[in-house]
């Protein structure tokens, strides 16, 4: 008895792990999906050079989830003991990013000013700003539970899903904006949008986040609570981004973000 219920648990972990790897190769392959109409194919002959700041950001951001989907597969073959092995990197590409983030924000709010939109850039700031914090914070959260595994895989699943806004915003200028026809500006326009409410790119990163909260739903009998708190956190910062992003309070935080790099 005690074998087959050994067993039947063996597989739900198994099955739990293949769904975190499935979840990791959707996100990669979104991410890829969206810079490459218009950062990665660009570069490759020539029509966008981005400077190098942005390049090595593109670069470090485009590794974690290569890294994302490695370490999800390492748990669902098996092998733990690398997965653990490579998690010192883990963090250090994460800390890395963290600082290259920040760097491309400034780099972002400096390129809006310089076309004469630096009202719309300061108040664009906050919405990279809140997903670096973010991600950030649930790594972090992640690694302080280590030991706690049902916790540890969620959040960082919510961090790496956290990062989708960007992909996922391209993805809709290319598609719906135009039309998925080439040739598309490469790069990124150099007047901020001015945010007036929750975007369709943000709607689908929610999709994204309720998958796994329904999947526990289903196998579990309830949402974890790791899926709950992160999940809610992502719809209150949507909710909240517009109407912060307009006031005087925010554009002094956004111009000390900025005036860090002087």
């Amino acid at each position: 008895m005690a074998t087959v219920e050994g067993a039947i648990t063996g597989a739900r972990v198994s099955e739990r792990s293949q769904f975190f790897f499935t979840m990791a190769v959707w996100c990669c392959l979104t991410a890829f999906a969206g810079f490459a109409p218009t950062f990665w194919l660009p570069m490759t002959h020539g029509a966008y050079m981005p400077s190098p700041l942005v390049t090595i950001h593109g670069i470090i951001f485009s590794g974690w989830m290569l890294f994302f989907v490695l370490q999800t597969w390492l748990v669902a073959s098996g092998r733990t003991a690398n997965h653990r092995a490579a998690g010192l990197f883990g963090i250090s590409l994460a800390s890395v990013m963290t600082v290259f983030g920040f760097v491309a924000v400034i780099e972002r709010a400096r390129d809006a000013a310089g076309a004469g939109a630096a009202d719309a850039g300061l108040g664009f700031v906050i919405v990279p700003a809140w997903h670096i914090v973010f991600f950030a914070t649930m790594v972090a959260l992640a690694i302080v539970n280590i030991r706690r595994p049902d916790w540890h895989k969620r959040l960082m699943l919510m961090a790496t899903i956290s990062m989708l806004d960007a992909p996922l915003a391209r993805l809709f200028f290319y598609f719906v904006k135009f039309h998925g026809h080439m040739p598309v500006p490469a790069g990124l326009p150099p007047h901020p949008p001015i945010l007036h409410g929750v975007s369709p790119w943000e709607i689908a990163v929610d999709v994204y986040v309720l998958v796994p909260i329904l999947y526990d739903w289903r196998k579990r009998g309830r949402p974890h609570p790791a899926y709950l708190y992160s999940g809610g956190a992502i719809v209150a910062l949507e909710l909240l981004e517009a109407p912060i992003s307009h006031t005087m309070a925010w554009h002094g935080i956004a111009a000390w973000i900025v005036s860090l790099a002087r």
